[in-house]
C-alpha cells in the first residue's frame, strides 16, 4: 500500500498552477444563531402557520440548528418552508423532546439551506422557515428554537 498526503478541499497546492483554490465562501464562514420561541393557543385548528425565522438562502446548514418542542401544543412537529410544510422536519412530538434536523457529519453536511429544503435552486434571498399544524391543537404551548448556519 501506498503512503500519500492528501489535502481536503479547504486546502490546496499553491505551487500547482492546474489546482483550484478552496470555495472561500466555505473556507471562511461565520457562524450565526438565530434563536427564539413561538406560542400556540389550545384552540388553534389544523392549518394553523407560525413563521419562525428568516434563513439566507445560500447559507449552509449547521448542526446547532435544533426545535425544543416538549411544550410544543401539537402532537406532529411540522417544519419547512410557507408551501413545502414538511421540507425540513416531521415527526411525532413523542419522539423526543428536542429535534435536531442535522447531525454532525451527516449527508447534510456542507449544503446550502436551499438543497436541503430541496429547492431545485437557489431562489436568492431569504427563505421563510415555518411551523405548521396537520391537526388541532392539543392545548396551549411553545416551541423554542434555534436556527444556525454558516454564512459566506
Amino acid at each position: 500500500m501506498a503512503v500519500v498526503t492528501g489535502n481536503s478541499n479547504l486546502v490546496y497546492d499553491h505551487f500547482d498552477i492546474t489546482a483550484t483554490p478552496p470555495d472561500p465562501e466555505v473556507a471562511r464562514g461565520r457562524l450565526v444563531l438565530s434563536t427564539g420561541s413561538v406560542a400556540n393557543a389550545g384552540t388553534d385548528s389544523s392549518g394553523s402557520k407560525y413563521h419562525l425565522a428568516n434563513v439566507p438562502s445560500n447559507a449552509l446548514v449547521h448542526e446547532d440548528t435544533f426545535f425544543g418542542v416538549a411544550s410544543w401544543g401539537f402532537a406532529q412537529v411540522v417544519i419547512g418552508t410557507e408551501t413545502d410544510t414538511d421540507a425540513l422536519v416531521d415527526q411525532t412530538k413523542a419522539t423526543e423532546n428536542v429535534v435536531t434536523p442535522f447531525a454532525v457529519a451527516d449527508a447534510n453536511h456542507g449544503k446550502r439551506w436551499w438543497e436541503v429544503l430541496g429547492l431545485a435552486e437557489n431562489p436568492g434571498g431569504q427563505i421563510e422557515i415555518w411551523a405548521h399544524a396537520e391537526a388541532n391543537a392539543t392545548g396551549a404551548g411553545s416551541m423554542t428554537f434555534r436556527i444556525a448556519y454558516i454564512m459566506p
